[in-house]
């Protein structure tokens, strides 16, 4: 063996050392139209194929975010490809993430998860809304959500600032804080309804054909029993009336879904993408519900 060789392998060694595969792998995710629209995330196919389905082992699979709290969302497999899809929507929903938006996931081997980190279309890490200020009954509560004593509000975690190189694939949106706002006035004005009510964004698959909006898990229970009649009421007086499909998911979870009526109601008011409306309960008899809708748009 030659001096040269000899004189390099040990930084040849070195750099094979360097060139291992991580123990906690990342990968991130540019949120597009199609991923809101279908209310599922595909993982990225370089990262099942490099690390396999064993880190889908676990159906549900966890993801801890990064200001503490843990969900529960459901994986689908299909011919080596990997989805984010049950549970997805309402974390999606919770955590208000848009077009453009940018997750960066850590899987840890050790327990299992996915670390989440958030930042918005400005690639800056979003301030993670506090679940424990918001009334039981919005549509945050319909998803498991474990709570951890370990914010960590506001901090880019687990080096995902090395990464955000990558804002340069991110377009600004002028809309960015219009729609923020809208959900900020949203959540306000539900704390201060004097009665039981719930929130929700609307999203595309909220005002597509075939449209309905589902009713938050908790408040359903709590407030909607079979038969029951709907009636939705704008600021104006006007009525609409609205039937509900009611079934149980595969965890037998209840679901409750506005169908029938929903689409002109939505049609009738206007209703976009990126607006929250507040459903304030405000009678109730042993056949017929009724709601005021306060809407805020984004725009």
């Amino acid at each position: 063996m030659s001096k040269f060789l000899q004189q390099q392998l040990p930084a040849m060694a070195s750099s094979s050392q360097l060139c291992k595969a991580p123990d906690n792998p990342h990968f991130f995710k540019i949120v597009l139209a199609h991923a809101l629209k279908e209310q599922k995330l595909e993982i990225p196919k370089k990262f099942v194929g490099e690390y396999g389905l064993k880190a889908f082992e676990n159906n549900p699979t966890r993801l801890k975010v990064a200001d503490g709290e843990e969900w529960e969302v459901g994986v689908t497999k299909s011919d080596g490809r990997v989805w984010f899809d049950y549970g997805w929507q309402k974390f999606v929903e919770f955590y208000n993430v848009g077009l453009e938006y940018f997750l960066v996931f850590k899987y840890e081997l050790r327990s299992s998860c996915f670390h989440v980190v958030i930042f918005d279309p400005t690639a800056t890490e979003i301030k993670y809304p506090l679940k424990k200020k918001l009334k039981m009954g919005t549509n945050f509560d319909d998803l498991h959500l474990i709570s951890h004593p370990h914010p960590q509000v506001g901090k880019a975690s687990f080096g995902a600032m090395e990464l955000m190189n990558n804002k340069r694939k991110l377009r600004l949106m002028t809309r960015t804080s219009e729609r923020a706002g809208a959900m900020a006035k949203a959540t306000t004005f539900q704390s201060m309804t004097p009665n039981p009510s719930f929130m929700c964004k609307i999203y595309p698959s909220h005002i597509q054909s075939g449209a309905y909006l589902n009713v938050p898990r908790r408040f359903a229970e709590r407030h909607i029993e079979e038969p029951t009649e709907m009636t939705l009421q704008d600021l104006d007086g006007r009525t609409w009336g609205v039937t509900y499909y009611s079934y149980l998911t595969p965890k037998m979870k209840r679901r409750v879904e506005l169908r029938s009526g929903w689409r002109k109601f939505f049609v009738d008011n206007d209703l976009k993408v990126a607006d929250f409306c507040v459903f304030e309960m405000i009678s109730k008899n042993s056949t017929t519900i009724a709601f005021k809708v306060d809407i805020f748009r984004a725009s």
